[in-house]
């Protein structure tokens, strides 16, 4: 996350003992915790229906978290990178508290750590309005990278730091002291990409680690630093990088200090990272989702000169919102050849018109269940392709092996008319017309995997399907392939 006047600073070849020459008085950093982090093959976090971090956890969905965890896990990704938002805390502190532990429940049934980031000095000054119940998150500006992302806790309450003090400590500790042992976090991160200039910073960063200490955690803290721009070092336990430059250099140490943040698709690849990095440190990358944040759009692509159209490349981002990776490359890359390819996915093709005549990508996705607005840009399930948000047609085909004995009931919700196939037979044959939900009943035999087919039609408005079973409990489960077609 950057904006331009900050991108010559990621060309460098950070290391972890470099002097701040912006600014002689801040003390030398003194790392105290050690550990090897080259296990962490991570993302940034948003939803991909969240405009911001704000947004994420106001608005906050544990279904669309779950999903896209899971999809996360399966596609390699054991770390995650998660912003929280001060004005969230403010509004209602304890729906924060309990949807950070419904979000931390769901990492780790998936085998993810998680990381959080406290405050950030990154981009828009948030509105006051955003603490009023009834306060509605604008729609992201199409063109603009990372249109609507939030600085936390904002420049208008650094500048009046001591009257907002006790607040802010009051927002890190009754979060960190609820998760001082949570073996489910990886580390704390005070603030993400702290400029030395910003006035006022330097004492929130300096409270912020200390704050953190007072609790007890034993769970490390940091934040941004190694550059002559950010200032996290002085006051981090373990020190942290950003890196965007295609060198793929990486900090002095790589095996104690970790990146936190890397592919821009202007400079890297997600496989010449892999190929630079992987085994040798630790690194996250921006981000998991591509969604409504905006970040497929790139570095200077603003509100005064925006992106006139779709990128065939996304700037940054892994996977769309149904679950589709922009490129399979990159997930064989992530994952190694023989790992991917076991992956329990489904072979989906995109069609460019309603009658699955015009091909328009081939790609993989660990189920059928997805919700997209009726909105530019995440209308699609693929802006890299061009693909309309109205007007097309979707197949899927892959093998299913189901616990249950003798008969086994189908259900399919959907805004457009799908059709399932079992083993040749037509399961469920659900017109547009019809109601959203419907179901069919298919015999199979337990532990013996069936090919599926599923083909969906959308024309407007939102698009969504969700294709899963009943068991003979009449529990509803999302319906997930047992291997790679």
């Amino acid at each position: 996350m950057k904006t331009l006047i900050l991108l010559a600073s990621c060309l460098i070849a950070f290391g972890p003992q470099r002097l701040f020459s912006a600014n002689d008085s801040l003390p030398k950093p003194n790392p105290t915790y050690q550990a090897d982090w080259r296990w962490v093959h991570g993302a940034v976090f948003v939803p991909t229906s969240a405009v911001n971090e704000a947004q994420q956890w106001d608005q906050y969905d544990p279904v669309i978290n779950d999903r896209e965890l899971h999809y996360a896990s399966i596609y390699g990704i054991n770390c995650v990178r998660v912003y929280l938002h001060y004005f969230i805390y403010l509004k209602d502190k304890e729906r924060l508290l309990k949807n950070i532990e419904d979000f931390l429940t769901r990492a780790d049934k998936y085998g993810i750590k998680v990381e959080f980031v406290f405050f950030d000095d990154c981009w828009n000054e948030p509105e006051k309005e955003i603490l009023k119940a009834d306060y509605k998150y604008p729609n992201p500006v199409f063109g603009v990278h990372n249109s609507r992302w939030l600085l936390s806790p904002g420049h208008e309450i650094l500048k009046r730091y001591e009257e907002h003090r006790d607040r802010l400590k009051a927002y890190v500790q009754d979060i960190v002291s609820v998760h001082k042992v949570d073996q489910r976090i990886a580390f704390w991160e005070t603030y993400n990409e702290p400029k030395t200039k910003t006035p006022g910073i330097l004492k929130l960063i300096k409270d912020a680690q200390i704050w953190v200490h007072e609790t007890g955690t034993k769970i490390p803290v940091t934040a941004t630093g190694s550059s002559d721009i950010y200032c996290g070092d002085p006051y981090s336990d373990f020190l942290t990088w950003h890196h965007y430059s295609h060198d793929y250099k990486f900090s002095a140490d790589p095996i104690h200090t970790l990146n936190t943040e890397s592919m821009c698709r202007k400079e890297q690849s997600i496989p010449d990272l892999i190929e630079h990095w992987k085994g040798k440190t630790g690194f996250m990358v921006w981000e998991f989702g591509i969604g409504r944040d905006d970040c497929r759009f790139y570095w200077g692509e603003t509100a005064e000169k925006p992106a006139a159209d779709e990128h065939e490349k996304p700037f940054h981002g892994l996977v769309f919102a149904d679950g589709h990776p922009w490129s399979t490359n990159d997930i064989a890359a992530w994952l190694g050849a023989e790992a991917y390819a076991k992956l329990p996915v489904y072979h989906v093709t995109y069609f460019r018109d309603t009658t699955f005549t015009s091909v328009a990508k081939n790609s993989i996705t660990p189920s059928i269940d997805f919700d997209l607005k009726d909105e530019i840009g995440y209308g699609s399930p693929d802006t890299s392709i061009h693909l309309a948000k109205d007007f097309y047609s979707i197949r899927w085909t892959g093998e299913i092996t189901l616990p249950d004995s003798g008969k086994t009931e189908l259900f399919v919700k959907s805004d457009g008319a799908v059709k399932v196939f079992v083993d040749g037979q037509t399961v469920i044959d659900k017109s547009k017309a019809s109601a959203p939900e419907a179901t069919g009943t298919v015999k199979l035999i337990p532990g013996k995997p069936s090919t599926i087919i599923v083909e969906y039609i959308h024309e407007t408005g939102p698009a969504s399907i969700h294709v899963g079973w009943i068991s003979t409990t009449g529990d509803r489960q999302i319906l997930f392939p047992t291997s790679h077609p």
